[in-house]
């Protein structure tokens, strides 16, 4: 009879053994550094018993740090990073390392009952009660949300030589894993690539692809935006959820040197604002790009709604988005529901850009309105209360992949979420629900607008200005003459001031505002209210 598989929780309840030692912030590097321990020593060929050994000795700390100087050297910088004998030491001074050790050596992690890919399954459930103990979240991207990325980035993979997939802000790794696992269930083999800019988070991402068989060194620690560890490679699949709100003025010196650059740097387009750097990553994954006559390349990133219409005209954000536009870079934006997240519940969006489109989407554009699409999750973690199941994935990965025009019919259940939803053409009528609009495809200029200054003199004399925002298809000039000079002949259109800016916005093609009342259902309404009113009148 197969023994039961463990389960990530059964691991992690020694924490609570550990809480009159560490702070909660240290029980995830010792509960996975000893996890790690015990899959290797289970998997060497014959087996060890190295942490028994911990358990049993009158020292456990001398013999732990001789175990530890004979692991290789990619193994010993992965314990170093997660300062395993630092904490080994808060241990032995009360007398746990021995009793942590123990609980450990019990446990059979064995490849025999663990499979590289069950394994790889427990320690990314291991991260993510980590991240969630740390109450932060930053470096975890929900299931679904890599499902989706993964889906539509590698959507013309198939199974053959391995598929060099990196990400920037790689995190504990969660997401890469997540992608290699669900690549691997198609036939497509993966070679994991990252960096990341925190030294336990790297470590458990190191952690991670050694359990998976990779290179672990091929995560490289240390900051992405101020020195690119993968400076010489070029790579055909990317993915990324870059931190929100990065504050990056300790580094302003260095990335507006590189922005100066122009082309031959990665911030050559523009720098959005000092205190959010999100959009920096996405510079960095455009540099990172394959040409097109070597296969192109496809990039996944999440990022918050600020990316997609944050800043003015002359912002750095709006230039941003103008040279994606420009240069017909961007495939797919889709809109996520809210509480997707653990660290947040504000809207967040995936960005699908691809810089060697089919002949048929050049100049187009996929905007997807996921955001009716959710279940409430069984249980809340942190800001994390709803979920989407495969089926809504595969709903909005086929959408985005047809370039469909589509609409949804929703059937709100008692807690909000839909009880019943299907897709439907925006001509069909909708018997029962509400409609909410779900995909629509989009000249890419259309995010493109004119910014036109215009001078005239107030009540008192004094010269005023007021900028007005048009389409791309109107001339200044004959717009100012049939608008503004008709009404205001002191008026003057600025020519010098005039500008191009760039803004998406969803709500333009997703309206799902009710229509006003009629007005003789609004009297209507007053009248039997003031009815009301009199006759409880003595």
């Amino acid at each position: 009879m197969t023994a039961p598989l463990l389960s990530a929780t059964a691991i992690w309840r020694i924490a609570g053994q550990l809480r009159r030692v560490l702070q909660p912030v240290e029980y995830g590097p010792a509960i996975l550094a000893f996890t790690v321990l015990r899959r290797l020593e289970q998997a060497r060929s014959p087996a060890r018993g190295d942490l028994a050994a911990i358990a049993c000795a009158a020292d456990p700390l001398r013999v732990l740090a001789g175990q530890l100087a004979r692991l290789p050297a990619a193994m010993r910088d992965i314990m170093a990073q997660l300062e395993v004998e630092r904490l080994a030491r808060k241990l032995a001074a009360v007398d746990m390392l021995g009793p942590l050790a123990a609980h450990f050596a019990a446990l059979d992690l064995s490849p025999a009952l663990y499979g590289s890919e069950a394994m790889a399954r427990l320690f990314e459930v291991l991260v993510s009660h980590f991240t969630t103990t740390q109450g932060t979240g930053t470096h975890y991207t929900p299931p679904e949300v890599t499902d989706l990325m993964v889906d539509l980035v590698c959507a013309a993979d198939r199974p053959g030589p391995p598929l060099a997939l990196y990400d920037p802000a790689a995190g504990t790794g969660a997401l890469l894993g997540r992608a290699a696992d669900r690549l691997h269930a198609r036939g497509v083999m993966a070679d994991l690539y990252g960096q990341e800019l925190n030294r336990q988070s790297c470590a458990l991402a190191r952690a991670d692809l050694l359990l998976r068989g990779f290179r672990p060194r091929q995560v490289v620690q240390g900051d992405t935006l101020l020195a690119d560890g993968h400076a010489r490679q070029r790579f055909g699949r990317m993915l990324a959820n870059p931190p929100f709100g990065l504050d990056w003025r300790g580094i302003r010196a260095s990335i507006q040197a590189e922005h100066a650059l122009g082309a031959r740097g990665r911030f050559g387009p523009g720098l959005p604002r000092v205190s959010d750097g999100s959009m920096l990553f996405m510079l960095h994954l455009l540099a990172k790009m394959r040409a097109p006559r070597h296969g192109g390349s496809r990039i996944g990133v999440v990022t918050h709604g600020a990316a997609l219409n944050g800043g003015g005209v002359e912002s750095g954000e709006s230039a941003i988005r103008r040279y994606l536009v420009e240069h017909d870079l961007i495939d797919t934006v889709i809109a996520l529901p809210q509480d997707m997240f653990i660290n947040t519940g504000i809207g967040t969006y995936v960005w699908v850009l691809d810089n060697s489109k089919p002949a048929g989407r050049r100049g187009l554009v996929s905007l997807i309105n996921a955001v009716p699409l959710w279940r409430r999750c069984s249980r809340s973690h942190g800001e994390k209360r709803r979920e989407m199941t495969q089926a809504q994935v595969a709903a909005v990965v086929q959408a985005a992949l047809d370039g469909a025009v589509l609409d949804l019919e929703v059937r709100d259940g008692p807690d909000g979420a839909p009880a019943s939803w299907r897709l439907t053409p925006p001509e069909a009528d909708v018997p029962q629900g509400r409609r909410a609009g779900f995909s629509r495809q989009l000249p890419a200029r259309e995010f493109l607008y004119r910014s036109l200054s215009v001078t005239c003199a107030d009540h008192a004399g004094a010269p005023t200005r007021t900028a007005f925002t048009t389409s791309m298809e109107t001339d200044p000039q004959d717009w100012f003459d049939r608008l503004i000079a008709p009404h205001d002949p002191t008026a003057r259109l600025d020519a010098t001031r005039a500008a191009i800016g760039c803004a998406i916005s969803f709500a333009r093609y997703f309206d799902t505002s009710v229509p006003c009342r009629a007005l003789p259902e609004i009297e209507a309404d007053l009248r039997a209210a003031m009815a009301r009113l009199a006759a409880l009148m003595p």
